[in-house]
């Protein structure tokens, strides 16, 4: 009956039928992951960004931590009484230490790294976490909390991730990933490192059994997740344990060397290692709902041309992706006047206009950056650069002091200039197309609000942050929980049902597939932008299976903007999207997001004329994006050849 009252209470919300700040009791989270303390049997979880503990065998879960960064993957010092975590602030993660008794944080690791996947040493002493600070891909670093000093414990090419020591902190096992194939490894103490299994597809979360004879370790199938066991015999024999449900990533959490905990199926579940099933683990969180505004009006701000060309022109080329399709046009003639695309017509001759036939170019929307960091080095060369790139609108986060007309001339062309500000700010006193809600602010409600009523969509750079306070944006694609099935369970399920949420793209990082190919093309070398990004994801993340829209957004990489835009292109085609989905999460998406659809992302009547000229099929292999022959600002025509020049005289000037 208590079952069936929570049900009704959540249908009641999802409905509007519950007040503002209505409590919500949620049963299940996505993604989640449990971890048992073995001195007194408590269960700490991760469950829409924060830390909560629960009773062994299920009841009321109570929340201990309230940060503004999405905590997760909580687990128990052996005395139980304090849990690490990490927390992410894109483009960094770190790790916390969270006191249980008093609830208060302390951040662990510090610098510009990404910090993952901590682990207790047994001593209680040590912390063994997952870092990329080396500049060497993920390598196993320790950090000891009396002199917060940290040191580095492996160096393999390639990633080591998931480390975990055995119960009696002699061993160590973890995952390495390295040509294209995985291991699970051990090192045994004074032995070196050796091979247990080698797979093509990913493993993760490796745990021991609390009397060391047992490792156990997922596998990520292409018919799903399986777990697995490793009998550390001589030979070590492979061993199938778990199957048939919707694994979470995350280890199998011991109590003893019987019965362990894992999530998964949306719950938290308890199994005897001779058991054939498992037994679910019920608990209750108590949250409180907001109710998101209705959604208001688009295009509430028009953009206008300030300074067009006065030139009729006709742009021809092979073939047409005009953003709203999903495949090319062909014998398109598209006529330009004003600064904006007069219509779409059958290729014809024409007397009435300056035609420039492209030949076997394609052509595309101009791109748009929907937020990124802008440093501009000079103005006149920074509009050039970005052009350069394609970018022909760029959502900026700061840059403030830039004149936005000043890139609207054809003596200093560069990307329509669109204001990112913070809802702190005035609504009416501010020009800006998105506000923005920084990861390490709480936001203000009334202040968000304001906002949305002025008809400005708000964007949450934490996703947990953005979700209780009703945010129209959610910075990271990877962030927004979805089980290895695509599958989002009670907590992801509710949220979303109080309003739409798109998701800003934000997963570029170093091991982006064809980021050294980019880096070697024209615009990045005569430029002279050769900065990695940093490397933030142990894996290509996989988005595929999300149902959301998503808008390329190139902040959280820390790539120059331009470049950065081309990086995201090749990591949305890597998590899954197809090229017209990719091409629209810079065009027609974009616009959507930003309640500016009609103007730019697309090629249409009414729009205004800002178009980039590839050479090769972008549908097929996106980074032909980067294969820019001209582009289109206003109107007005420049080859990449003019940029680039431009680029080298303002530099002269500047």
């Amino acid at each position: 009956m208590q079952h069936v009252a929570r049900r009704t209470a959540l249908i009641f919300v999802l409905l509007g039928a519950v007040p503002a700040h209505a409590q919500l009791i949620l049963t299940e989270g996505t993604n989640i992951t449990v971890d048992v303390s073995q001195s007194n049997g408590m269960l700490a979880t991760d469950l829409l960004g924060s830390i909560w503990i629960i009773p062994g065998n299920g009841g009321d879960a109570q929340r201990i931590s309230n940060s503004v960064l999405p905590a997760r993957s909580p687990r128990w010092s052996p005395d139980g009484r304090f849990l690490v975590y990490q927390a992410a602030a894109a483009p960094q993660t770190q790790i916390w230490l969270i006191d249980v008794s008093s609830g208060e944080s302390e951040q662990l690791s510090q610098g510009q790294f990404v910090d993952q996947q901590p682990a207790w040493h047994p001593d209680g002493e040590r912390i063994l976490f997952s870092s990329e600070r080396a500049d060497s891909g993920f390598d196993l670093w320790e950090l000891d909390l009396q002199s917060r000093l940290s040191w580095r414990i492996s160096n393999l090419p390639g990633d080591e991730i998931d480390g975990a020591w055995s119960a009696n902190g002699r061993h160590l096992a973890y995952i390495h990933r390295g040509n294209g194939q995985w291991s699970l490894m051990r090192r045994r103490f004074g032995q070196p490192d050796e091979v247990l299994f080698v797979s093509a597809d990913p493993l993760h979360s490796p745990s021991w059994r609390p009397d060391g004879t047992v490792l156990t370790f997922l596998q990520q199938r292409p018919e799903g997740i399986v777990a697995q066991m490793v009998i550390l015999s001589e030979p070590p024999l492979i061993r199938p344990l778990m199957s048939g449900e919707d694994y979470f990533i995350a280890p199998l959490s011991w109590l003893d060397r019987y019965r362990y905990f894992y999530t998964a199926d949306g719950g938290i579940r308890s199994r005897g290692l001779d058991e054939r099933y498992a037994t679910r683990v019920n608990f209750a969180a108590a949250i409180d709902s907001r109710d998101r505004l209705p959604q208001v009006a688009v295009n509430k701000q028009q953009l206008v041309v300030s300074s067009p060309s006065t030139e009729r022109l006709i742009i021809r080329a092979a073939r047409l992706f005009d953003g709203n399709g999903d495949d090319y046009r062909y014998g398109i003639d598209v006529l330009i006047e004003g600064g904006r695309i007069v219509s779409l017509e059958p290729r014809r001759e024409r007397q009435d206009a300056v035609i420039l036939d492209m030949g076997d170019a394609t052509m595309l929307p101009g791109f748009v950056d929907g937020y990124s960091s802008l440093r501009v080095e000079g103005p006149a060369r920074t509009g050039a650069e970005l052009l350069a790139y394609g970018v022909t609108a760029i959502v900026a986060a700061d840059a403030t002091n830039l004149d936005p007309l000043f890139w609207e001339t054809g003596e200093t062309p560069g990307p329509r200039l669109l204001r990112a500000a913070q809802v702190t700010e005035n609504p009416r006193a501010a020009t800006a197309v998105v506000a923005t809600v920084p990861a390490t602010g709480n936001g203000n409600r009334a202040a968000l609000q304001a906002w949305q009523a002025m008809g400005v969509p708000v964007l949450a750079e934490s996703w947990t942050t953005g979700l209780s306070l009703g945010a129209d944006l959610l910075l990271g694609a990877d962030t927004l929980p979805t089980s290895p099935r695509g599958r989002r369970y009670q907590d992801i399920q509710m949220v979303l049902g109080l309003g739409p949420i798109t998701l800003m793209s934000g997963l570029a990082d170093s091991a982006t597939p064809g980021l050294p190919e980019l880096l070697e093309s024209r615009q990045a070398i005569h430029l002279g932008r050769r900065s990695l990004a940093l490397r933030r994801f142990a894996a290509v993340p996989d988005i595929s299976q999300r149902e959301a829209s998503f808008v390329l957004a190139s902040k959280p990489s820390g790539l120059p903007a331009g470049l950065a835009l081309h990086a995201e292109f090749r990591a949305l085609e890597a998590a899954g999207l197809a090229g017209n989905k990719v091409l629209k999460a810079a065009g027609k998406y974009a616009a959507e997001a930003l309640r500016l659809q009609g103007q730019i992302g697309e090629i249409a009547p009414g729009a205004l004329a800002d178009l980039v000229l590839v050479s090769g099929d972008p549908l097929a292999r996106v980074a032909d994006a980067m294969k820019i022959v001209a582009v289109v600002r206003n109107g007005r025509f420049y080859s990449l050849v003019s940029l680039l020049e431009r680029v080298d005289a303002a530099s002269d000037v500047e």
